[in-house]
């Protein structure tokens, strides 16, 4: 088969052929990936940031975002049929230590991610254990059904604040932090910021429901936003960027009292001023990693069939697979929203 591998250290990637995998084990199921989409931990791999570049092991076949049809399983898969549409779990857990046991497996002791870990889905084929398998409503678009695990994030990111009749602001209005701007709208938030530094993703955040935008290279974030509240601030500061300014700018702007939720991942270190971002406003700090397993995976799809967030939106470009390199250059150029792939088929016009 072909597939979008990491094939040494160092930024790129190639589109080569790969060995298909095998026959399926007992419990494992063989995917005809249909679409796959682009995240951000994907382009830190690409341009190999020195956190992905302390924990990817070349070669490998990259990505982690899919949806894509059974077409074989092993003989004791209980669940899932040929023909079943399927996403996947990307963190793949133990199932046996202390945090799976206790109904944290997203944050596994012996976590593996797929495609930082082990060989991802930028492939025509994949093969995943039915236990990482989510079986899809074949009514929900096979686009959407790929990219239903970062909505899956902005979801259990807005799960870790109080939003409804509270102030908001998202740094990071990329995809993730665009669906979680729809969120907040969704649950009653009193007034929505969305913060970037690139107008199209500001406009994107505009389309899910932002109430003011602002473009931190062009304007002072930190006194629009106070201004705007009353000198206040806002209740809730959501980092969806990783970016070192938005973390001092996000932190001013919260309100004494409020909750700061970091999902962003900085390309290296950051420094930051805990006694007066943190400790002397007494702020409530709670880190978001990837989905609840599996408790997220169904408030999403409920999300998704409430029509709560129109995740179509959010989905700007489309690329055959082989032509991965325009798609990777394109989302980092800013200019895009969700960018989805598409291994076997030609891909719908954008």
């Amino acid at each position: 088969m072909h597939a979008v591998v990491k094939n040494t250290p160092g930024p790129g990637a190639v589109y080569e052929t790969w060995p298909s995998p095998s026959k399926p084990g007992l419990r494992d199921i063989l995917v005809r990936v249909e679409a796959t989409s682009i995240c951000g931990t994907d382009l830190q791999i690409y341009d190999w940031h020195e956190l992905m570049a302390h924990r990817v092991k070349p070669p490998l076949v990259m990505g982690h975002e899919f949806a894509g049809k059974v077409v074989e399983a092993g003989r004791e898969v209980s669940e899932l049929r040929e023909g079943d549409i399927v996403s996947g779990e990307t963190h793949i857990n133990c199932g046996r230590c202390f945090q799976c046991r206790t109904g944290n497996g997203h944050i596994c002791e012996r976590m593996l991610l797929r495609g930082v870990d082990t060989d991802g889905c930028f492939a025509e084929y994949h093969m995943l254990h039915e236990s990482s398998a989510w079986l899809n409503d074949k009514r929900i678009p096979i686009e959407v059904a790929s990219a239903q695990e970062p909505l899956g994030n902005a979801v259990h990111a807005a799960s870790a604040a109080e939003i409804s009749g509270n102030k908001v602001a998202v740094f990071g209005c990329g995809p993730i932090g665009a669906c979680l701007i729809g969120l907040a709208k969704s649950y009653g938030a009193s007034k929505i910021f969305g913060v970037d530094i690139v107008d199209y993703r500001l406009n994107l955040a505009k389309k899910m429901g932002g109430d003011v935008l602002i473009n931190g290279s062009q304007e002072n974030v930190v006194k629009k936003i106070m201004d705007m509240t009353d000198g206040r601030g806002v209740d809730v500061f959501f980092e969806m960027s990783g970016a070192p300014p938005s973390f001092e700018e996000g932190f001013k702007v919260l309100r004494p009292g409020g909750t700061a939720i970091f999902f962003g991942l900085p390309a290296k270190n950051i420094e930051m001023d805990v006694a007066n971002w943190i400790v002397f406003k007494d702020a409530h700090i709670r880190g978001v990693f990837g989905r609840k397993l599996w408790g997220t995976w169904y408030k999403t799809a409920e999300v998704l069939k409430a029509g709560e967030v129109d995740l179509s939106k959010v989905i700007t470009h489309r690329f055959a697979l082989d032509e991965f390199a325009k798609a990777f250059t394109l989302m980092k150029s800013g200019q895009s929203g969700k960018i989805v792939m598409y291994p076997n088929r030609k891909p719908p016009s954008n």
